[in-house]
């Protein structure tokens, strides 16, 4: 799957001002606050029951792409 240009952009960004975060959820809301709603949902939610957070092929995308540009891997901390 493609990552759209408008979330490379945000995700670029965010990526400045993120410093040295590696928690994948406090990138993942600052894309989704910056999102309009048809590109949010491309994301992955959370399990109705456990509240466990998955994630799934495009987010996976996107944390390789933030390591590329940032060299940070981003983790999934379920908390």
């Amino acid at each position: 799957m493609d990552i759209p240009n408008r979330v490379i952009e945000e995700l670029t960004l965010i990526s400045t001002v993120a410093g040295s975060e590696s928690n994948w959820m406090f990138i993942k809301r600052q894309l989704l606050l910056s999102l309009p709603p048809h590109m949010r949902k491309l994301f992955s939610t959370r399990d109705a029951k456990t509240k466990a957070q998955t994630l799934n092929s495009f987010e996976i995308e996107i944390i390789g792409l933030y390591e590329e540009m940032t060299g940070i891997r981003l983790e999934l901390i379920n908390e």
